[in-house]
């Protein structure tokens, strides 16, 4: 999940972000991955105030924790109701997200007009 800004601003140089943006439409064709844009007209959504992550392990009955990167420290979040919380708000922001072939539609078409 990725915001529109991100794909627009030129962090780095024109150079430097389309291949960057090459390089998302690329892996975005890997089985395991789904990238999903959330596009400017989406509006307000729950991601805009902080970035997650909500990790989930494979072992049977190990709990899903919640990772978030803040500019002072790192936080994890392990309990059930925050991690159900989270995959909540997860959940909510991909509702407003672009479909995933439009969604590199969207980055193919920032890339050509950087």
């Amino acid at each position: 999940m990725v915001g529109e800004g991100a794909l627009r601003q030129p962090v780095g140089g024109r150079e430097v972000m389309r291949a960057q943006l090459a390089h998302l439409v690329e892996v975005s064709r890997l089985p395991n991955v789904k990238l999903q844009v959330v596009p400017f007209l989406a509006g307000s959504h729950p991601g805009m105030t902080s970035a997650f992550s909500v990790v989930s392990f494979a072992e049977p009955g190990a709990m899903d924790v919640v990772y978030m990167d803040t500019t002072s420290s790192t936080l994890w979040l392990e309990s059930e109701a925050d991690a159900a919380r989270h995959n909540t708000k997860f959940e909510r922001i991909a509702r407003n997200g672009l479909a995933l072939h439009d969604s590199v539609e969207l980055i193919e078409r920032i890339r050509k007009e950087l």
